[in-house]
């Protein structure tokens, strides 16, 4: 065997050890669809790699990679994690925008000294804790999240997603529209100034893309640093009680679990899945990298 697996706990991340001095290059497509499927959440250990594997090993697993466009672009798959110093909450990457990836990765090529940690918490294990009521609420009921998009944000997104672009200046509000065709839950709406009203009414329980299991897997608790914060209502706008709020952020809370990162880790999460976030930056030297992407 190329590699070995640490025992693990319902809800943790499954901890993958290189058996040799191995690349990434070792990993074959199907290695990380399966162990994905079967765990959730899943991290590489002690195999050499750098940047360039790291981008390399994306494309093999992936489809189709797309990016964050207010993240710095480092390589062809790989955007710098530099969102700030403050803790971030537990969301599905672009969980609050037209097309969800499949998948979320992260390569760390400079752990942080202490603190510093990125979160992940498990939807599949968190359904099992919601109070009845509030379990029946989401699974009856979607969620909708509301918020203006700048001109240059929603057309560098544009630009990423819709097949056949290759400049900014070529993306239209019409190739905006293609996303919203796609996704029956999605609306836009173009505003005088260029900016796009975005409403995008999703299922805050959903399946997994890449098994049967379902989990409370959604960004109601998610940052917005580079974007206007949403509004978050049910689907009907109907309000979401803040007693619902503080019974999310319990249950959630108990079931996360911190990442303690070491030099050259690469980590793959299960977007539809697994929610993640992070604590408080407090060794800023560190370096960590994420890239997106989807599986035909």
């Amino acid at each position: 065997m190329k590699y070995t697996l640490k025992n693990r706990e319902k809800g943790e991340i499954q901890i993958v050890e290189a058996n040799a001095a191995l690349g990434l290059d070792a990993l074959t497509r199907e290695d990380v669809l399966e162990l994905v499927k079967a765990h959730g959440a899943v991290l590489f250990r002690g195999f050499d790699t750098n940047l360039d594997a790291f981008s390399a090993l994306v494309s093999r697993a992936s489809d189709k990679v797309t990016l964050d466009p207010a993240r710095k672009h480092f390589s062809d798959n790989a955007q710098l994690v530099d969102a700030g110093t403050d803790p971030v909450g537990l969301h599905l990457e672009n969980g609050n925008a037209p097309n969800l990836p499949d998948l979320a990765w992260f390569y760390c090529k400079k752990a942080a000294k202490r603190g510093s940690q990125t979160t992940y918490c498990d939807g599949y294990s968190v359904l099992d804790d919601l109070d009845p009521a509030c379990n029946q609420d989401f699974t009856t009921r979607q969620i909708k999240y509301a918020r203006h998009l700048p001109e240059a944000l929603w057309k560098k997104y544009t630009l990423n997603e819709v097949d056949g672009l290759e400049r900014i200046e070529q993306v239209t509000f019409e190739h905006l529209q293609q996303l919203a065709a796609h996704n029956p839950g999605q609306t836009f709406t173009l505003l005088e100034d260029g900016v796009v009203y975005s409403e995008l009414v999703v299922p805050a329980i959903r399946q997994s893309k890449f098994s049967q299991v379902k989990g409370f897997a959604n960004s109601l608790l998610g940052p917005s640093y580079n974007y206007e914060p949403p509004k978050i209502t049910f689907g009907d706008d109907q309000k979401i009680d803040e007693a619902v709020w503080q019974h999310i952020n319990e249950v959630t809370e108990a079931h996360t679990k911190n990442i303690d990162w070491q030099d050259h880790d690469v980590v793959v999460l299960d977007n539809t899945r697994v929610m993640h976030g992070r604590r408080e930056i407090i060794d800023t030297d560190r370096e960590l990298f994420n890239a997106l992407s989807y599986v035909a």
